[in-house]
């Protein structure tokens, strides 16, 4: 798994020997079984995570007590920044896992540190942070102007083969649709 991790904190440009083990080093990798809650809306959190395999969703609940999915993360993902994720040191959505997974943790502190002494840490830091951004613009500006079968189309071609790997209820909630519209609108793309 050590070789796993090298690889994905390569991909992220963190590519001296030393600063890779030095992550290595401050960092804990966990196996996780499917719908295993990494953390929980509202609950407090110190840590960062990279997810190294697997498929997992952030989601709030709704007042109706329904799971609204807000985003999904692939093998290799940074998942959100502690920073960004958090309100008043709360999280404001919680993580679970939709395959088994495993993940990487590591304390924010230990990641903090990491960022103030040394390059290739804060780079990413700012690379992570900048793409965050991007992201989170790039959907609001997708779930607020396109309708359910853009909304499909583009999940599709930033997820190829999610639709294989997780609950169709989790794709339905995240473009904002039921699961029946859901299997009506996959019908209908089907045959086009």
């Amino acid at each position: 798994m050590e070789k796993h991790l090298e690889h994905i904190l390569h991909k992220h440009k963190i590519e001296s020997v030393f600063s890779k083990q030095l992550f290595i080093s401050k960092s804990k990798v966990t196996e996780l079984s499917k719908n295993h809650e990494v953390f929980q809306e509202g609950k407090k959190n110190q840590s960062e995570y990279l997810l190294i395999s697997g498929v997992a969703h952030r989601y709030n609940i709704s007042e109706k007590g329904d799971i609204v999915t807000t985003g999904f993360y692939m093998s290799g993902s940074v998942i959100t920044p502690h920073f960004a994720r958090t309100h008043k040191g709360k999280n404001i959505f919680s993580l679970q896992t939709l395959t088994d997974a495993v993940i990487v943790e590591i304390p924010v502190k230990e990641l903090d540190n990491l960022r103030s002494s040394n390059k290739e840490f804060n780079d990413f830091g700012q690379r992570i942070v900048e793409a965050e951004l991007v992201s989170s613009f790039y959907n609001e500006v997708v779930f607020r102007s396109y309708n359910a079968k853009e909304r499909l189309l583009t999940l599709r071609k930033q997820f190829p083969n999610l639709e294989n790997l997780i609950p169709h209820t989790i794709i339905a909630s995240y473009i904002g649709i039921t699961k029946v519209s859901f299997s009506r609108l996959r019908n209908e793309l089907a045959r086009e």
